[in-house]
Parts: C-alpha cells; structure tokens; sequence
C-alpha cells in the first residue's frame, strides 16, 4: 500500500467570514476560505447553530477572476464573488440556487482576536 503523499500546495488565506442575508452584520453560518497557485478554492462550512462542518470546494475562473464554491458534497447552491472582493472586510456574492434562481448575500470578513498568538511567536 502506498503511503499518502502530504499536499504542500501553498494554500493562501481569503479569510473568515460571516454569511449575512439582507441588512444582518452577524451570522450562524461562517465560511473558512483559502486558494492555491492553480486557482483551487478550498475551505470550511461551519454552521455554529448546530455546530455542523463541512468542506468548501471550488475554483477561480481565470478569465473572469470570480470564485466560486459549494458546500459538501451539494452541487447547488453555487456561492460565487470576485476573487478581488475577498480580500475586503465585506462584499456582496451571489447565491445560485439549483432552481435557476440567485439571491444576494453579504460576506462579512471575522476578525482575528487581538488576544490571539500565532504557533512560533513569543509572548
């Protein structure tokens, strides 16, 4: 049996945002986003109503630079925002429902607690 190679993609952070529909600044539903070289998005659903996790995965069309992502193992809804918007402290993405309709919502960027230390730092 052939051992699993490690994945030493250098994966970059977009960061930890909240998921607002309409005027709400704050959610249950945090998505966890991150993207390779080759354009791969990778990351983390977590519901904190029910504490539920599941994996993002997606790609950045090259041409037009926009993200797109799902959740699970679900073919829809498709999350879409320009790559460049995620670099922001909030921007609005698409939601591309299965049943041809799209809706708006509001990635809010989670900022990391000041009183956190990163692995390798000194006090």
């Amino acid at each position: 049996m052939a051992e699993a190679q490690p994945d030493d993609t250098n994966w970059t952070p977009l960061g930890v945002f909240a998921v607002c529909d309409g005027e709400a600044t704050t959610s249950d539903d945090i998505f966890q986003l991150a993207v390779s070289p080759d354009g791969v998005i990778r990351g983390n659903y977590h519901n904190q109503r029910n504490d539920d996790v599941e994996t993002i995965t997606g790609s950045v069309d090259k041409s037009t630079q926009r993200a797109a992502w799902t959740i699970g193992d679900d073919q829809t809804p498709v999350y879409e925002a320009g790559l460049v918007n995620l670099t922001k402290d909030a921007t609005p993405a698409l939601v591309h429902n299965g049943d041809g309709q799209t809706n708006q919502i509001t990635l809010v960027r989670l900022q990391e607690p000041e009183d956190t230390q990163r692995v390798g730092t000194q006090p």
